[in-house]
């Protein structure tokens, strides 16, 4: 019987362990969204990891960090392959139309991506909504 109480009591440990680490996690997320609510349009950026790829031919030009009145932006500028219009490399990476990606659990925010041709090249720029 020893071994048995032993057992369930380590059980009853590991559950209490597992809960508070769950509910700590959970009180941070919650934080980090709130905090992406309220200051979203002070600076905050969307990680690099929710910019888009770049396929492959297409090279970065420039990698660049923007602000104004509405807030930031991150911004990339790709060249085309060769023989490739940067409205062809707009479809392929699915930018022909703005695009709002929804939070993800490491980002819970919702994040706008557009892209727009610009002298040979394609202008592509993510920032929170």
């Amino acid at each position: 019987m020893t071994s048995r109480t032993a057992l369930r009591r380590r059980t009853k440990r590991t559950l209490v362990a597992v809960s508070v680490m769950l509910g700590l996690l959970s009180c941070l997320w919650c934080l980090s969204f709130l905090w992406l609510q309220m200051s979203k349009t002070e600076g905050a950026l969307p990680p690099e990891s929710r910019m888009p790829r770049v396929p492959p031919g297409a090279t970065v030009a420039d990698k660049s960090m923007e602000c104004a009145s509405g807030g930031c932006w991150r911004t990339i500028t790709l060249v085309p392959a060769a023989g490739q219009s940067p409205e062809d490399l707009a479809r392929e990476m699915g930018l022909s139309e703005e695009l709002r990606l929804p939070p993800t659990v490491f980002d819970p925010a919702t994040v706008y991506v557009g892209a727009r041709p610009k002298d040979g090249e394609l202008i592509v720029h993510v920032g929170y909504q």
